[in-house]
């Protein structure tokens, strides 16, 4: 569903499955500009960046610990805005189609204008408003294609240089995003459907706001990174099939949710100028999170006497304090040796009131913390400018926490060190073959776990000592000809637990063993894309891609109960340019699959009551695109 999505780097994932009562970070961060978005307490949800008018995005395999702080385990994902243009005004719309198989059809409008005010002074304005169709039909409400999403809103970006030496860059935006129903199928996953008696609404709010101000020193460049951002969600669901799976059959259980998060964040640090044998990186950062959130599950009928089942409240903080720093030395002769690191100190707090079957579950204020050191060191040796071999060893770490629902219990935080070497190769002209191997080390490992209290079930997030993950990433680019490039990738990963463990599910104990599959992580993945480039119709240039991507078998939680077999998609695309106009079409998921992506089950495994989030059927989009 929206927003709820998670990232998997290199086979670390905590959990699969949606369903979680902790204040979890994912393994993998995500950043928009310098500002990490994924909160640490869990209340806010972290948004789903609309695309248009980003510059790039980057993705940092490995842990990135040193620079980029908690939450990196896995590695890291960093959205980049496109920055006003000083020089020159420029202006783009575009407008398109989205046609869903067994769906409908949805339309999008994205604009964006750039305008340099002064020689000093640039100003650039993004707005848009996308919705995308829905295709999964409500049986209990009779609503067709119930689960659109419409993402609206914009940005706000000005960039004011008063000195040669002094250029600064503020941010702002909002984002809403409307939800009609949710995106899981019940019952058979080929089908597209599901019954429950109420549809799953919900609304979420992200606001983010940066302020970027670089000063050129002559050798090196003063950075201050000021972040700002605050979510809120509102959600209806329904558990009415949830209860009934553990013989409370009432004829509706509904589930109303809140929560809203605020994060400030600011980072000063200071970096050399690109050339010389000396390059450094350091600075100091400061982070804190408030977040709350409200949870019901009620039943009118009152069957038990209450009609609030539970009702919790709960109120979150954390905060992040840190200096870190990072250098690379040329040795001569092609090598160059690196050395960095992170200090740092966590806080956190958690409260927990409200009532379950109407009794008091209320606790005081839980507190806790860390702090430790992440260190990391490299070796290059450069054959020649297109050639490179390099090793290297890191490490990240996660904040701990508190989970929810009665009795409110604590995990700590976890920690990985990460073992990696590889080479970059240019073996022949328009050539680059990138290889590396991995070995993550990976201490009080945190997942998701399943427990009943009573009647009730609840998720939560426990350590499970210790786990590993081994991989081999291989990537080929070759450009064949003036027209037609091709490039392939291939992930095998060996994500595991090596020391057992003891959890719940449901009510009763289960071992999980060493040598357990990590839920989430396919053990191999892999991606072929081709790129051609043609004279299209009335002297308009084209360009034609075909992309097939297979993605393995899963285990979706770590118990192993629910499991997914591999998938695949296989995508087109086309685009005709001709001046400052472009047509573009692309289909996805051409043959119509049905891949698993994702299970959403009961504590004890109950096969009769299995939620599939299922890739999206075969998708036309068709846009047209105008640059002033």
């Amino acid at each position: 569903d929206p927003n709820n999505n998670g990232i998997t780097i290199r086979g670390l994932s905590s959990q699969a499955s949606p369903e979680s009562g902790g204040g979890q970070q994912n393994p993998s961060g995500r950043y928009l500009e310098d500002v990490p978005l994924a909160s640490p307490i869990g209340k806010g949800l972290v948004a789903d960046i609309v695309p248009f008018e980003l510059d790039r995005i980057e993705v940092l395999r490995g842990p990135q610990g040193a620079l980029f702080g908690s939450g990196s385990l896995g590695g890291a994902l960093r959205y980049v805005l496109a920055k006003p243009d000083m020089k020159s005004f420029s202006a783009t719309t575009q407008v398109g189609l989205s046609r869903v198989s067994e769906g409908k059809t949805a339309p999008s409008i994205f604009g964006m204008i750039n305008l340099p005010l002064n020689e000093t002074v640039a100003l650039r304005v993004v707005a848009f408003d996308s919705t995308s169709p829905g295709y999964i039909d409500n049986k209990g409400t009779k609503t067709p294609d119930a689960n659109k999403v419409n993402q609206s809103g914009g940005r706000i970006l000005l960039t004011v240089k008063p000195m040669k030496e002094l250029t600064a860059t503020l941010v702002t935006s909002t984002q809403k995003t409307k939800q009609d129903d949710f995106s899981y199928v019940f019952g058979d996953p080929k089908k597209l459907e599901h019954d429950n008696p109420t549809l799953g609404r919900g609304t979420s709010q992200f606001d983010f706001s940066s302020l970027t101000v670089d000063y050129d020193l002559g050798s090196a460049v003063l950075t201050s990174i000021t972040g700002n951002w605050k979510s809120k969600s509102n959600g209806i669901g329904d558990d009415t099939r949830l209860f009934a799976t553990m013989g409370l059959n009432l004829p509706l259980v509904a589930r109303v949710s809140t929560g809203q998060s605020e994060s400030q964040s600011q980072e000063l640090r200071i970096a050399s100028k690109p050339g010389g044998n000396f390059s450094w990186v350091a600075g100091i950062f400061h982070q804190s999170n408030k977040g709350s959130g409200s949870g019901k599950q009620s039943d009118p009928s009152g069957a038990f006497g209450v009609v609030d089942l539970v009702d919790l409240m709960t109120k979150q903080n954390a905060s992040e304090r840190a200096v870190f720093i990072d250098g690379e030395y040329s040795l001569g002769g092609g090598w160059s040796a690196g050395l960095g690191g992170r200090s740092y100190k966590t806080k956190t707090s958690f409260q927990q009131t409200g009532t379950v079957f109407g009794g008091p579950s209320n606790s005081p204020v839980l507190s806790g913390g860390d702090e430790g050191t992440t260190p990391k060191a490299s070796l290059k040796y450069r054959f020649n400018n297109n050639n490179m071999w390099y090793a290297l060893a890191s490490k990240g770490y996660r904040y701990g926490g508190v989970n929810e629902g009665p009795p409110p219990t604590s995990f700590k935080s976890d920690s990985l060190w990460n073992y990696e070497t590889g080479v970059r190769l240019a073996p022949a002209p328009g050539v680059q073959v990138d290889l590396s191997a991995y070995k993550l080390d990976w201490t009080n490992a945190q997942f998701t776990y399943f427990a009943m209290n009573g009647s009730l079930p609840f998720s939560g997030i426990g350590n499970v000592g210790k786990a590993s993950s081994t991989g081999l990433e291989a990537a080929l680019r070759w450009r064949v000809n003036p027209v037609f490039d091709v490039a392939a990738s291939l992930a095998s990963i060996d994500a595991k637990t090596t020391q057992s463990v003891q959890t719940m599910a449901g009510r009763a104990p289960v071992t999980i063993a060493s040598g357990t599959q990590l839920p989430g992580t396919a053990k191999m993945q892999t991606a072929l894309q081709g790129n051609y480039r043609f004279s299209g119709p009335f002297g308009t240039a084209g360009r034609f891609n075909v992309t097939h991507t297979n993605v393995g078998d899963r285990v979706i939680d770590l118990t192993g109960f629910y499991k997914a077999p591999a998938y695949e998609s296989l995508d087109f695309g086309v685009n005709l340019s001709k001046g400052n106009w472009i047509l573009a079409a692309a289909l996805t998921n051409a043959t119509d699959q049905r891949g698993i992506m994702n299970i959403q089950g009961t504590p004890d495994g109950n096969k009769n009551f299995q939620q599939y989030y299922l890739q999206r059927p075969r998708t036309l989009d068709l846009s047209v695109r105008y640059d002033f």
